[in-house]
């Protein structure tokens, strides 16, 4: 199937990373430019072994500062090429997150957690290596490899002329081969890639997994996968280690021919030496050519998928001019089509409670749209005569909020949790005086107060205490809407005592699924 054109992803040589790429290019001509001068040096000083004379001492100097001018350059352009290579990457990472954050929730959803993992950890290295190793490889090649001829042809016309057929079958067999790379490097991807993936879905699941006699069949099922990978591994790394060999045949080749047409030309050996060494200068760009197939296949696989990932469809653009008008709001729901293919209508005025009759996934996606995080056709909800599309996100999130077992709680105290989304903070006083309020005293306790840590969504709370985070929340907002599943029903009494008698007091606009409460406030 033919590969589309990449069209999302951040520019190559986009902020500032093209004055790098020039001080790579730079950076290599010193290298050419002293690998130039060692190559008459050493012609110069091979000469003056068959006279009288003392060794030159410039030229001695010549071929000495040349390896210092060459090792330095070398590795300033290396750590150059590493500051392109981590800008990209740093460049994809934000993009990537940018569009996750701007997708409907469903959307996000329906991607498997290893999928969305894999876009910012394995595929990293390719973009990195691609911008800090394969383009200044390829610059280096692109200025090393004519200056070496040019020097070839001023140390001799002949040596140039000898070598040139060997450097253009060498070029042209190393393009060849590197179009067959890209075919490997996309099935050793795939497989790579499921592999990740299963592992990441199982390996929080392995006890239970065991517990279900599953452990031999998952692992054996991985086994033929690795064994899979490992097949497309190897061909991979032989064709490219077949086109870095390329390059040491040639070296052999090409002595050969110097040597034999400067002994038929009458060269001095002072001259052979020199085209040898000018030569030599041109066999480690040819092998980084060779390299520079490999950086780019790899690249252009991760590219292909990073690409379709930053295509997606996004939740839409909203005017972002209005805010929700303070206290209650009122609902207008016109024909929204819900996940089970149902349509959903409702008109409740503000302050007014509704009791859904809807399946839990019809629910969420019910919730989630009401808070902006789907994307809805226009004129489908309304809120206090306002369409969605028309009110600021800051506003939906102080306006709407979801009191849910399952709040976003991100690793770290407890409290960032408690204010995560609140965007005028108040005091640590204030905020555990909420806390307790609320029933998040034992917590507080067990945790060591707000900097207590929580571990990666809240795991080492209760699923009341979970709750009870989303609660203190809504009571820092004062939201005009509130929204609750029926998990609420599952909580303990004094939990669920709390939450209703908040919700009476806040006068706003309830929504919640049939079974939340057996009494509504």
């Amino acid at each position: 199937m033919a590969e589309r054109r990449l069209m999302a992803l951040p520019g190559l040589l986009g902020h500032g990373r093209q004055r790098g790429l020039l001080a790579v290019s730079a950076l290599t001509l010193a290298q050419g430019v002293g690998a130039g001068a060692a190559a008459f040096a050493t012609r110069g000083l091979f000469e003056a072994l068959h006279g009288p004379a003392v060794l030159p001492v410039t030229l001695l100097v010549t071929l000495a500062a040349s390896g210092v001018v060459i090792a330095m350059a070398r590795v300033a352009a290396r750590v150059t090429g590493e500051r392109l290579g981590q800008s990209y990457a740093r460049d994809i990472r934000l993009a990537l997150f940018e569009h996750a954050a701007g997708m409907s929730a469903s959307d996000v959803a329906a991607r498997r957690n290893g999928y969305m993992s894999l876009r910012f950890v394995g595929d990293m290295t390719a973009f990195r290596n691609w911008v800090g190793l394969g383009l200044p490889r390829l610059v280096a090649g692109i200025i090393l490899i004519p200056m070496a001829l040019a020097v070839l042809w001023l140390l001799a016309p002949i040596f140039a002329l000898a070598t040139l057929p060997l450097v253009i079958v060498t070029l042209g067999t190393i393009g060849f081969g590197g179009f067959h790379l890209r075919p490997l490097h996309r099935r050793l991807r795939a497989r790579r890639a499921r592999i990740a993936v299963d592992m990441a879905e199982r390996m929080p699941m392995a006890p239970e997994l065991d517990h279900l006699g599953r452990r031999g069949i998952e692992t054996d099922r991985l086994d033929r996968k690795i064994d899979r990978m490992v097949q497309a591994a190897i061909a991979r790394i032989r064709m490219a280690e077949a086109l870095k060999a390329i390059p040491d045949i040639l070296a052999g080749l090409a002595a050969m021919v110097i040597i034999l047409s400067g002994f038929r030309s009458g060269a001095t050996p002072g001259e052979i030496a020199g085209g040898l060494a000018a030569f030599g200068l041109m066999i480690s760009p040819l092998r980084d050519l060779a390299t520079v197939w490999n950086l780019y296949s790899a690249w252009r696989s991760a590219a292909i998928k990073a690409d379709a990932a930053l295509s997606r469809r996004q939740r839409g653009s909203y005017v972002k001019t209005r805010a929700l008008p303070k206290g209650p709001i009122a609902i207008a729901i016109s024909s929204l089509e819900m996940p089970s293919g149902s349509r959903f209508e409702l008109d409740l005025d503000a302050g007014g409670n509704a009791l859904l009759d809807l399946n839990e996934h019809d629910t969420a996606y019910l919730f989630d749209a009401l808070r902006g995080l789907e994307k809805i056709p226009e004129g489908r909800i309304g809120f206090s005569g306002l369409c969605l599309g028309q009110v600021s996100r800051g506003s939906l999130r102080r306006g709407i909020v979801a009191i849910s077992p399952e709040p976003l709680i991100l690793r770290g105290s407890l409290r960032r949790a408690l204010t995560l989304g609140i965007s005028r903070r108040k005091d640590d006083a204030h905020i555990e005086t909420l806390a307790k309020e609320a029933g998040l005293a034992d917590a507080l306790s067990r945790l060591g107060g707000l900097d207590g840590k929580l571990s990666e969504g809240g795991r080492n709370l209760s699923f009341s205490e979970r709750m009870l985070v989303s609660l203190v929340r809504a009571m820092q907002l004062r939201p005009g809407l509130i929204l609750m599943d029926s998990r609420i029903g599952s909580l303990e009494n004094a939990a669920r005592q709390k939450i209703a008698d908040w919700i009476s007091r806040s006068g706003a606009t309830l929504l919640l699924q049939r079974g939340t409460f057996d009494n509504l406030p």
